[in-house]
């Protein structure tokens, strides 16, 4: 009596496993599917190169006190680190926030304390992972150097200082929508407030 339920019990445990690892199976398969879908959509030089970072922040003191959340940072198959940066939008755009963005990440990887990057190069450019209604594109954008950025901070807290004036956009519409019409002259002009 106490074999045969001891039997029983044996055979209950192994189907039990057998369906966890059709499961798991299957999970692996849907996975294995992700990431050849995915990696097919990317540019060839970080298709078959590796995944360094995913979803971390970094800092740096050069160009300028700066920090970076990597959506993913890639060692190329030529060598090179490449920021990449997900945007999803309505519309195919990139813009040049956009280029700022993915240019501070670029000073980070080359200037922060990051040990997967261990001195490697950072390339020229890097490439926003554009979501547009389902569909997935891979564009290139060049980095902003050292000098650039540091311009662009010193700006930064030049205008919040009051030291300078905004330019304004290069669209008068976008003064409609900006928080800070009420308290910029350059807005309120060019709107005719």
């Amino acid at each position: 009596m106490i074999g045969t339920l001891f039997l029983f019990l044996l055979l209950a445990l192994y189907l039990a496993y057998l369906k966890f690892a059709k499961k798991e199976g299957a999970r692996g398969d849907a996975q294995a599917a992700y990431e050849w879908e995915e990696r097919s959509a990317m540019p060839r030089v970080i298709a078959e190169g590796r995944l360094l970072l995913s979803e971390e922040y970094f800092r740096t003191e050069v160009p300028r006190r700066l920090g970076a959340r990597f959506d993913q940072v890639f060692l190329g198959a030529d060598g090179l680190v490449y920021p990449v940066d997900t945007k999803r939008r309505k519309k195919r755009q990139i813009h040049r926030y956009d280029q700022v963005e993915l240019s501070v990440q670029g000073a980070v990887l080359r200037h922060g304390r990051i040990a997967v990057v261990n001195g490697q190069a950072v390339a020229p450019f890097g490439f926003i992972r554009l979501m547009v209604d389902g569909s997935l594109e891979y564009r290139r954008v060049p980095l902003l150097g050292d000098d650039e950025l540091a311009h662009l901070h010193d700006r930064y807290y030049d205008l919040h200082a009051g030291k300078v004036e905004a330019n304004g956009p290069d669209r008068a519409g976008a003064c409609a929508k900006c928080a800070y019409l009420q308290s910029c002259p350059t807005g309120r002009e060019r709107l005719g407030m």
